[in-house]
């Protein structure tokens, strides 16, 4: 026990000292030059010509999805948008390509090109310090939610917005795809499935549901349900 306590100011030292020295990077160099492409870049305008007439997935991460075999079904769609660490594990069940992907700041530039090969990067999240794509190719092809979209999301939600949930709702909003077929979205039925056991998320699926559902009754929205 008394080893522990001698332990414990020493880790909490170790990550603060860490967290200093990342930030001037993260909040002088990546979150200016993250709002700056996010503010100066048309990516409404990017996003309809890329998606307009389109049949789009949007492949979500619960756990369920891996004991279906919708991967052919998948692959049928002209756009398939992944998110986070979604990256394929059973084919058979999530299909192969991906065509976007929405970024997580869990991964470097070089691990999620090298699990997705994406001809194109989805900026979800708001907080731009956590932008950390550095490739020419891979800026040019980095297209940005506004943070406007974010805000009434959070407000609709009552809690920040899923990933999945802003994939969602901008391809909505936009309102050009020919459809919008979901996948691998059980709204907290079965967890996600690269997450550790005990993981508690910070979204509100039952609220995040109703309103996704909402938009099922109108005709929106498709969605392929795994359990």
């Amino acid at each position: 026990m008394g080893s522990r306590l001698l332990e414990a100011p020493r880790r909490f030292g170790i990550m603060n000292l860490s967290k200093l020295k990342s930030w001037p990077r993260r909040y002088l160099y990546q979150a200016p030059r993250g709002w700056l492409l996010k503010l100066t870049r048309n990516s409404d305008r990017k996003m309809a010509e890329l998606l307009s007439g389109k049949s789009i997935a949007i492949v979500g991460n619960a756990k369920s999805i891996l004991e279906t075999n919708y991967g052919e079904q998948i692959e049928t769609h002209d756009v398939i948008i992944r998110l986070n660490k979604g990256y394929v594990t059973q084919p058979d069940a999530q299909g192969t390509r991906t065509d976007m992907v929405g970024l997580t700041p869990e991964l470097s530039e070089d691990e999620t090109v090298a699990h997705f090969e994406p001809s194109y990067f989805l900026m979800l999240i708001p907080k731009m310090r956590h932008y950390k794509l550095f490739g020419k190719d891979a800026i040019k092809n980095t297209l940005f939610y506004k943070f406007r979209y974010w805000l009434a999301d959070r407000n609709l939600i009552g809690r920040r917005p899923s990933s999945g949930f802003m994939a969602i709702s901008w391809i909505v909003r936009l309102g050009i795809a020919k459809s919008i077929t979901l996948y691998g979205f059980d709204f907290g039925a079965t967890p996600t499935y690269y997450n550790p056991n005990g993981y508690k998320t910070p979204h509100n699926y039952d609220r995040e549901r109703e309103i996704v559902l909402d938009w099922e009754s109108k005709g929106l929205i498709r969605i392929v349900r795994s359990i």
